[in-house]
């Protein structure tokens, strides 16, 4: 049985909830919305960022973000790897 499937027993115990179970698990295994991989982006470009501590340092991960606009690639790269971790965490859960 799959992290999944024991998340959805855990959440609806009950026999007479088996559809919200099946609802659980097919959001639980849906491709990860453009939000949630843009957010993942953010913070690991964030986490990245705080290492740097002066005065030209970003000071939030919106921020941080927009300065990476600037440089072409460098968002499509954290987005990338933000996607790569998603896909990560949902086949560990769905094996």
């Amino acid at each position: 049985m799959s992290i999944a499937e024991q998340e959805a027993r855990q959440t609806y115990p009950a026999e007479y909830q088996y559809d919200s179970r099946e609802a659980y698990l097919r959001g639980r295994n849906a491709p990860p919305a453009d939000a949630e991989i843009e957010a993942v982006a953010k913070r690991l470009l964030w986490d990245s960022c705080k290492r740097y501590d002066d005065e030209y340092a970003a000071k939030d991960e919106e921020e941080a973000w927009y300065r990476e606009g600037c440089f072409p690639g460098w968002q499509e790269d954290y987005i990338r790897q933000a996607k790569e971790l998603l896909a990560l965490a949902r086949k560990a859960v769905n094996e």
